[in-house]
């Protein structure tokens, strides 16, 4: 878990300030480096600018505890907890830590308690534990279980603490003294070793804040689920047939049709009819005297969603087709080539149809990159027709939630010619 967990505690010249932190590292240099530190107080001293506890995890994590981080800005923010935790987030519940937000530095997750001290003012000292963190979202799941380990903590320390208050009493009672003699100078604050009389008390801070360290990474991992995953965990008839099964994947690019060269061998005008024809599923016959019909044929197959023989995606030869009224004939006179067709192109012609033109058209993409990049758009859309199909079998074609899914997936009104002839022919 990426996160910093540090005490704090008040004192009495200084006000507050952190004492001890432990953080997780992979930078060994912050297993070595001495800690900064501005203020020479007992009180405030926990190991000593030149020591620094270290562990390491079978995966090669470092937790590393010190007196401070050996970050300028999050040594900031750091104090600035130190402050927020014992003077301002106060819970008087008991019932564990408080969290705060600061969207510019981070969050924090504090808990402050009270030690016996007979050398403090109302003999008693200020302390917290605070956990600092980016992640919001992880912080608050953890709450619960880092809040309970805090609480073991601090009761941990004032019960070490109330042995060592409640034998100093006995030897001389505090209150008493002060009540006859009416003295006040209480001189520096005590160190936390002191309070406990345990010569290990950071030792076991750093045992504590390791395992909530690794606990906390441990109980709350990210998964990254691909669109694969995803679906096939949630429903996993829905990924039969789809993109994502290799058989349905067009084939690879092997050089020999080029779609630029299909383009200038037919013209511009004449191709954009074909391909327009061949994504919303018109008929394409080829006339007999045609000499250039298979490479035509391979090159138009390119624009199949599906690995497709030609008859899938309705090219065929003059000789084993009857032309119909709708039907796109392809003819060829001398070197020129036509298209009789008794539609025309619409105004808007599909998204698809109009990326794979912008495509063709850059000259940074050389064939190979243009023709996967052609592969990654149908198989794009196809997508979305399978997307499509799913949704308006389950809540009808003219549904709100259709015209919603549409705007989200950025379907528009002239796509839908291509999208309902995808749907019918190519998703099952």
């Amino acid at each position: 878990m990426n996160a910093i967990i540090g005490v704090c505690h008040f004192c009495e010249a200084h006000g507050p300030r952190p004492l001890f932190c432990t953080f997780t590292t992979d930078n060994e240099n912050h297993t070595t480096e001495s800690s900064n530190s501005s203020v020479q107080c007992s009180g405030c001293t926990s190991l000593g600018p030149e020591t620094v506890l270290v562990s390491r995890d079978d995966d090669g994590t470092i937790y590393c505890s010190r007196e401070s981080v050996p970050n300028a800005e999050i040594n900031t923010f750091l104090r600035q907890a130190a402050v927020r935790s014992i003077t301002c987030e106060v819970s008087w519940s008991k019932e564990g830590g408080v969290v705060y937000f600061s969207d510019t530095q981070g969050h924090v997750l504090s808990l402050m308690f009270q030690v016996k001290d007979t050398r403090a003012r109302g003999l008693k000292r200020w302390f917290s534990i605070v956990v600092l963190m980016k992640d919001k979202m992880l912080l608050l799941n953890l709450t619960p279980t880092l809040s309970e380990h805090m609480q073991k903590i601090s009761k941990e320390l004032q019960h070490l603490a109330d042995e060592v208050y409640e034998k100093e009493q006995s030897i001389c009672s505090q209150r008493a003294l002060r009540l006859k003699t009416g003295r006040n100078d209480f001189g520096q604050s005590r160190s936390l070793i002191q309070l406990t009389g345990d010569e290990n008390v950071y030792k076991k801070l750093h045992s504590h804040f390791t395992w909530m360290l690794k606990t906390g990474a441990l109980t709350y991992s990210e998964t990254l689920y691909t669109s694969k995953d995803l679906l096939d965990k949630i429903c996993p008839k829905t990924m039969k047939k789809t993109i994502f099964e290799q058989d349905i994947c067009l084939s690879n690019y092997d050089g020999e049709v080029s779609i630029r060269s299909l383009e200038n061998l037919l013209t511009k005008s004449v191709f954009r009819i074909l391909l327009y024809c061949i994504l919303t599923g018109i008929d394409v016959i080829m006339s007999s005297n045609i000499t250039e019909a298979a490479n035509i044929v391979n090159g138009l197959l390119w624009f199949c969603p599906v690995p497709s023989d030609g008859a899938q995606c309705r090219i065929s030869s003059e000789d084993n087709n009857v032309a119909t009224p709708k039907s796109c004939i392809l003819e060829k006179t001398g070197n020129n080539f036509e298209c009789k067709w008794s539609g025309t192109l619409p105004l808007k012609c599909p998204t698809l149809m109009n990326r794979i033109e912008t495509a063709m058209a850059n000259q940074m993409f050389k064939d190979p990159t243009l023709h996967h990049h052609i592969k990654s758009l149908l198989l794009e859309w196809l997508g979305i027709a399978n997307t499509l199909k799913s949704a308006i079998s389950s809540s009808g074609r003219k549904s709100d939630a259709i015209v919603k899914l549409k705007q989200i997936l950025g379907v528009m009104p002239h796509d839908d010619v291509l999208l309902n002839y995808w749907m019918d022919k190519f998703c099952s």
